[in-house]
């Protein structure tokens, strides 16, 4: 069974440290992907010529589709905490052993713990997002590892 293990870094050189640590570590390399303010917002352009797509929406749209299914309030911690300077690191891998090397790897590499801290930026007025509660509480799940990297 394929799974995504997410990362969330403080800034793109913190994920592509990261990434490289990844592939240094026999992860293939087009298994691992990095999303930054720029790639996200780039990938909902209808034309050359339209403006960026806001951040908070390519964000949204950006976990959202990750964790789909049954996985939203995942997907909201990780909105919550993804600030523009920020970027997310996955890697798709195919066996249990990958994805605890994969969660290994971006723990070492001071992957953000989502569901310790508290959001970055503002909460977005009513009916954007909602949170559904303070994301400083302390996630107590099986699929969560010390610093909150989950499994997908």
């Amino acid at each position: 069974m394929a799974r995504v293990i997410v990362g969330l870094f403080t800034s793109a050189s913190e994920a592509e440290f990261a990434a490289t640590q990844a592939q240094a570590a026999g992860l293939a390399p087009g298994s691992i992907r990095i999303a930054t303010q720029q790639t996200l917002q780039a990938q909902n352009l209808p034309d050359a010529g339209a403006p960026a797509e806001p951040f908070r929406e390519s964000v949204t749209r950006f976990f959202t589709d990750l964790f789909s299914g049954n996985q939203l309030d995942d997907a909201q911690a990780h909105i919550a905490a993804t600030g523009p300077e920020h970027a997310v690191v996955t890697i798709e891998t195919n066996t249990p052993g990958e994805a605890e090397q994969a969660r290994a790897v971006l723990d070492r590499c001071g992957a953000v713990d989502v569901y310790k801290q508290r959001p970055l930026v503002p909460t977005a007025p009513e009916g954007e997002i909602d949170l559904e509660g303070d994301l400083s509480r302390v996630r107590d799940d099986d699929e969560l590892d010390a610093n909150g990297l989950t499994t997908h």
